[in-house]
């Protein structure tokens, strides 16, 4: 990533889990004598743990390093009575919220009445969008603590650096467009926050680093030297999550597959790319390229009477991966190739009440083999396309079979 000079990362088991991070470094900059409150932006279109997790709350039954979870508690330790809000990506036609003001009225609010706000904006969520404004940390994290979520990955080296120089948080994956397995996050802490910390005691209470707190999910070796009072409380000398440590060797094998290729060649890859698999979905009767946001394209499918619904997507994406072909007796012999073809999408996404979309994501094997020979590339493409316009057709026919 050719991080600036002074910038320090912590790993993290995913995306959600990244989200308690800014939290307890709020409360170290500014003590426990402060309201914490945290605004979250495209919900919906960010991991579904992200929420619960910026309010301190567990979003699963099972936590890495503990295992299932015992009793009802619901919130970490040391991270109760944390404020906040949540602000949809999209209304309910699927016209775009416009998530950055909603940030600003939120900041102004917390500032009237004494609290630290920590305010987030999404650069890429599941179908691509982009929240149009990255807010910075003002007075170095004195004031607010900024979040910019990237956890998709779909950013420039320009970009990151503009973010960490505005001392912003970063949130990152390689599990979306550089494609190490799931669970594989990271956050990347800009130098001037990185300094204030270093001389920081870790913060209070030290029950935050227990089992039930941060303990449950980190051991002192995820954490950058900055954060060195931290590792000492989280000891666990012995414990190490080995499968975070192999998952980001897979995703360093990704990023280091396209660290030769300059911004600029790769930004007008993935337009090329965009425009044409855009061209080829709109190309087809009952497709719909709903939505292009560099290298996602999402897609509405209709089946006669309508855009599939949520519920209809779930079927259609089972059988992608599936050969359909015998279960279509009425399909042309062209449509039952197509039909017989196992093929692979993003998972569908709720974006109005009156459909949802599937994507066809560029992740980082297919942008360099798009790099080497973007005609083969676009041929598998095409064979995805196809297949989708041949379940939106046959799809009642799909549906009564029962699969």
């Amino acid at each position: 990533l050719n991080l600036p000079e002074g910038t320090e990362v912590v790993l993290c088991p995913s995306g959600s889990d990244a989200e308690y991070i800014p939290i307890a470094i709020a409360r170290a900059l500014k003590g426990d004598d402060v309201h914490i409150t945290n605004g979250i932006t495209q919900l919906s279109e960010i991991g579904a743990g992200s929420a619960p997790a910026s309010v301190g709350k567990y979003f699963s039954t099972h936590v890495p390093l503990v295992g299932r979870l015992s009793g009802e508690r619901e919130v970490l330790s040391g991270f109760e009575n944390l404020g906040g809000i949540t602000v949809s990506a999209r209304d309910n036609e699927g016209n775009v919220v416009d998530a950055a003001t909603e940030m600003d009225n939120f900041a102004e609010e917390a500032f009237q009445r004494g609290a630290y706000p920590i305010i987030h904006g999404v650069f890429g969520g599941k179908t691509g969008l982009r929240d149009s404004k990255m807010a910075p940390s003002l007075e170095g994290g004195n004031k607010s603590l900024s979040v910019v979520d990237a956890c998709q990955g779909r950013f420039s080296t320009d970009e990151l650096h503009e973010w960490l120089n505005q001392d912003s948080m970063v949130l990152f994956t390689a599990s979306k467009f550089y494609q190490a397995p799931p669970f594989c996050g990271a956050v990347l802490i800009p130098k001037n926050i990185a300094d204030k910390l270093r001389g920081t005691p870790a913060p209070q209470p030290h029950a935050m680093f227990d089992a039930e707190g941060l303990g449950g999910f980190l051991t002192e070796k995820e954490m950058p030297p900055c954060l060195e009072s931290w590792g000492e409380m989280l000891g666990q000398e012995r414990r190490s999550n080995v499968g975070l440590a192999l998952r980001w060797e897979a995703g360093l094998a990704g990023m280091e597959a396209l660290a030769h290729v300059p911004d600029d060649v790769r930004i007008a890859a993935v337009d090329n790319w965009a425009g044409s698999v855009s061209k080829m979905v709109n190309g087809e009767d009952n497709l719909d390229a709903w939505c292009t946001e560099r290298s996602i394209v999402s897609i509405r499918v209709q089946k006669g009477d309508g855009w599939l619904s949520m519920s209809e997507l779930r079927d259609l994406y089972r059988w992608m991966s599936m050969d359909v072909s015998g279960l279509v007796p009425d399909a042309t012999a062209e449509e039952k190739e197509d039909l017989s073809q196992a093929t692979y999408i993003g998972q569908p996404v709720h974006v109005s009440d009156s459909h949802a979309i599937v994507r066809i994501a560029l992740g980082v094997e297919s942008l360099v083999s798009y790099l080497d020979d973007n005609n083969s590339t676009l041929e598998e493409d095409q064979a995805v396309v196809k297949k989708l316009a041949a379940i939106g057709k046959h799809f009642n026919t799909l549906k009564e079979t029962g699969h």
